[in-house]
């Protein structure tokens, strides 16, 4: 789905890099994966990193200013959590729990699974509008510390003790 969807950002004209960091899957390996990168002429935009971790992980976050994963069957995927921290907005599938993670509009975008049109829109105006990736990136951060941090699940675990 998201390589289609930069196949349509590349005919619109959109200046973009997509890095795909992460392990291979028993769906798809990475010379598959780079197949489809090449059948869909976006060698020159999007590129297989494999698994990072650590500072290599933190660098990727870093310099990202869009985090996509637009997941068919993830339940509550961390790495939306980490996205937030590091303050990116967000564009993800309305699977399992991702839409009380990400608040559509707020701090990110929660398309349609398997809609390319949905994650076309959301990534062309996350990669058009500077000022709304800012403030969708600052929310997602909100959220993240009012909810996400250690110290927000220790006080709602023991609130719950105490009902």
């Amino acid at each position: 789905m998201l390589l289609d969807a930069c196949r349509v950002l590349k005919e619109r004209g959109l200046a973009f890099i997509c890095d795909f960091v992460g392990g291979e899957t028993k769906e798809i390996s990475a010379e598959v994966f780079r197949e489809a990168v090449a059948a869909r002429g976006l060698e020159e935009h999007v590129t297989y990193h494999g698994p990072k971790y650590g500072e290599e992980k933190h660098r990727f976050f870093m310099n990202a200013d869009v985090f996509v994963q637009p997941t068919f069957d993830d339940c509550f995927p961390l790495t939306l959590v980490e996205a937030m921290q590091y303050r990116l907005p967000i564009a993800s599938t309305d699977v399992g729990a991702i839409p009380d993670m990400v608040e559509h509009g707020v701090n990110g975008f929660v398309c349609k699974q398997q809609d390319v049109d949905s994650l076309v829109n959301a990534l062309e105006r996350l990669i058009t509008d500077p000022a709304l990736r800012q403030q969708m990136g600052e929310a997602g951060y909100q959220r993240y510390c009012e909810e996400f941090t250690l110290e927000a699940f220790e006080k709602r675990f023991a609130a719950e003790l105490l009902d």
